[in-house]
């Protein structure tokens, strides 16, 4: 089933061009268009033999994400109708990346719903968004758009309405599965095939079990209410929206949303105070990136720039793109084109390759004065010495 599992790219941006560009702090975005008022973005791949796996090319896996789309506007009006309200509210994005999964995670994630992948919320507007991986750029039409669904229908109503943070995951999941049960219903998928019926066992056993004893304990017979096994979603989602409102009444989700919350503070502040200690680069850099993203804590440009620097500091190429990129607009530090120079002119001459398109962009801004300052700056930088 499709998980939410620790990939994130960096950055914000206030218009889509600068968008792509600065959200793909470890990679460069390779392809980007648009398609029915969708965004599309595709990354840079992998090395080759990464994975073992065949990667797909961007230009191909981008035409197989609009097959998709396709499919969900001419088969499925119902999530079709939905998709449309989340692009009245916001932007709607979909990226493939063939590193999502991490090697080490890889597992078959299709895709991931990512509300925080590229931007803030920004004049009230939303971003919806969903990464689509290697394994799942490969799947046949009607799957991929079913998936797509889950992620940008499901969880991106749940992010539409505020619920991301006040909800459970089981029940954020059994919600977004119950939307694809509609699209696998509205595209005719055969419901006897072992995938299907696997599908189907996990949606009623696992994710959506403590909404089925809610209906029981309600006096309902949950398999009617399922229609046994072929539910009437929009019925069904109903009862669910009863079910939540009394996990709220009854003070369910805030428990464990808040024991939840508790349980990422102990382990943020671990890891804080293994960064300081050790100076790790690795570490200091996914502090910079949790607190400039806001991913489990509160989004902090300040705080996040900090430990950045010291990444940066400590000769993390990636951080001191991230960091010239932060310098470069002003984003948690004070705007400064020289400092954004040298420090990308540094993560370039370490081979980070995205970071010579961002030098050679930001250079053009420069004047041949302000450009020999950078370099002298960056001539000049020795790395930190870690703490022992």
């Amino acid at each position: 089933m499709p998980q939410h599992l620790g990939f994130v790219v960096l950055l914000a941006a206030l218009v889509w061009a600068s968008l792509v560009e600065r959200a793909a702090a470890e990679k460069s975005v390779v392809l980007r268009d648009e398609y029915r008022g969708i965004r599309l973005a595709g990354v840079s791949l992998p090395p080759a033999g990464s994975y073992d796996v065949g990667i797909m090319d961007v230009a191909p896996a981008i035409a197989n994400i609009k097959k998709a789309i396709d499919r969900i506007y001419a088969g499925s009006a119902f999530s079709a109708e939905r998709i449309e309200t989340l692009k009245k509210n916001g932007t709607v994005t979909l990226v493939y990346d063939a590193a999502f999964p991490k090697a080490k995670l890889a597992t078959v994630i299709i895709a991931a719903f990512f509300p925080d992948f590229f931007q803030a919320e920004q004049g009230g507007r939303k971003e919806f968004l969903v990464v689509i991986s290697r394994f799942g750029v490969k799947w046949p039409t009607d799957k991929l758009a079913a998936v797509i669904v889950h992620e940008l229908v499901g969880h991106g109503l749940q992010h539409l309405r505020g619920r991301t943070a006040k909800d459970r995951k089981i029940d954020k999941e059994c919600e977004a599965l119950i939307y694809e049960e509609q699209a696998y219903q509205d595209f005719a998928v055969r419901r006897d095939t072992r995938d299907m019926k696997q599908f189907r066992r996990d949606v009623r056993t696992k994710w959506c079990a403590d909404f089925r004893r809610y209906l029981t304990q309600d006096g309902l017979n949950a398999d009617k209410v399922w229609n046994y096994g072929k539910p009437d979603v929009p019925k069904l989602l109903s009862h669910f929206e009863r079910y939540i409102a009394h996990l709220r009444q009854t003070g369910v989700s805030g428990k464990a949303v808040a024991a939840a919350k508790a349980k990422r503070a102990d382990k943020l502040t671990a890891l804080e105070e293994r960064a300081d200690k050790s100076g790790d680069p690795n570490a200091l850099f996914q502090l910079g990136t949790r607190y400039l993203k806001g991913l489990g804590v509160k989004r902090d440009a300040k705080t996040g720039s900090g430990w950045m620097r010291r990444a940066a500091d400590a000769g993390h190429a990636r951080a001191q793109h991230v960091l010239g990129m932060l310098y470069t607009s002003g984003y948690g530090v004070a705007k400064d084109p020289v400092e954004a120079y040298k420090w990308l002119h540094l993560s370039a001459t370490r081979g980070f390759s995205p970071a010579k398109e961002s030098r050679t962009k930001l250079g053009r801004q420069l004047t041949d004065a302000q450009r020999a300052e950078a370099k002298a700056r960056a001539k000049e930088w020795r790395p930190a010495v870690p703490k022992s």
